[in-house]
């Protein structure tokens, strides 16, 4: 694998920043930590874990309807508008309408943007509104740069946190685990499945943002490894990885990289 693997099947993968008009840098002016989540955003040195930790927080929202479905990650602000993606087997699990609960606890209803580009991936989009609190959103950084053996972060949420004794810090039912890339797919598996990493996931966690060690979003956590059924076994183009590589698939969770959105 090399630094081209992901040109192969996506053409180049453009940042969200501009097919979005621009991801800017929004900030809760009603909390505390609002100045070092700007530093962390706008950092062009590595981040301490303790960093990368605070910083998932701030862009990591729950997806609920009467209990947790997922995590999501806070993409863009427009005005009072924020789109938050999140997986589509995220939203499979209920029937709308969805809620999404922000980092100060505060619960918003959602609608779902129909995104024609998204539907042969495990993608989905949604979009609420907050008229008086303004929100932190992701940094995302062109996944060509990725490679094999690079240090990658997951914090999202889930219900059974207590139940894991992983090597991870933890905050209620935040979760945040840290690992590497362990590989990089020349062409997307079924449902857009291409970046593989170690770290340890778990239900709840899909839709989560994952991060490089300089906090910017490379891609959107989707599969945790091992999975009991669903693993990934074919190419979105209908062929099959080799033996050895499907097995290390299996032994990856995986990520879907960030594409295109069209303009608004």
């Amino acid at each position: 694998m090399n630094r081209q693997w992901l040109r192969s099947k996506l053409g180049y993968t453009v940042c969200l920043m501009v097919c979005l008009g621009g991801i800017s840098l929004a900030l809760p002016r009603q909390q505390s930590n609002s100045s070092e989540s700007t530093k962390f955003l706008r950092s062009s040195t590595p981040l301490s874990v303790k960093q990368l930790q605070q910083l998932s927080k701030t862009i990591t929202v729950k997806i609920s309807v009467k209990e947790l479905l997922g995590s999501g990650t806070l993409l863009q602000r427009k005005g009072q508008i924020y789109t938050v993606i999140t997986n589509a087997h995220v939203l499979r699990a209920a029937k709308p309408p969805y809620q999404i609960q922000t980092p100060d606890g505060r619960v918003y209803q959602a609608s779902v943007l129909q995104v024609a580009e998204f539907q042969k991936d495990d993608l989905a989009v949604l979009q609420f509104r907050s008229s008086d609190v303004v929100y932190s959103v992701a940094n995302v950084k062109d996944t060509s740069s990725l490679q094999v053996g690079d240090e990658v972060f997951v914090g999202g949420f889930t219900s059974n946190v207590t139940a894991q004794k992983l090597s991870a810090q933890t905050d209620k039912d935040f979760m945040f685990t840290s690992g590497r890339i362990s590989l990089l797919l020349d062409k997307a598996l079924d449902q857009g499945y291409q970046i593989g990493y170690t770290n340890d996931v778990r239900k709840g966690m899909s839709g989560a943002p994952l991060l490089n060690r300089h906090g910017e979003v490379v891609g959107i956590n989707s599969l945790h490894k091992d999975p009991i059924w669903n693993t990934p076994e074919v190419y979105q183009d209908g062929s099959q990885p080799e033996q050895r590589l499907q097995e290390l698939i299996t032994r990856s969770s995986m990520a879907v990289p960030i594409r295109e959105l069209p303009n608004e």
